[in-house]
């Protein structure tokens, strides 16, 4: 092993914050389970709308956007930042039994 090499851990990183203006879409779901919405549910943000729906290759309907819940996930997340994990398009946390995420704008 070299013994020049830098390990870092979360605990030496600034907390995450999530800024919202850079997020298409959260899901609130099952820990443990898949994403695919089975068990729970994606969140799209109103203005991103058509992004999405062309995004993801069919259409997201009014019923699955909403600003205000969009905002909740993520000021959930953001008062649990040294939880959060951060992936190139998505952050993640596991609150109890519950696993949030907040896709990227890209």
């Amino acid at each position: 092993m070299e013994e020049n090499m830098l390990t870092v851990t979360q605990n030496d990183l600034e907390p995450i914050k999530i800024d919202i203006t850079k997020i298409i879409q959260v899901y609130s779901g099952i820990d443990g389970a898949c994403c695919c919405g089975c068990s729970g549910k994606h969140t799209y943000m109103k203005s991103l709308q058509a992004k999405a729906s062309k995004e993801r290759g069919y259409p997201v309907t009014d019923d699955e956007c909403s600003e205000r819940t969009v905002k909740m996930i993520v000021n959930k997340m953001n008062k649990n930042s040294e939880k959060i994990e951060e992936e190139v398009d998505f952050y993640s946390l596991v609150l109890g039994t519950r696993l949030y995420v907040a896709y990227k704008n890209l």
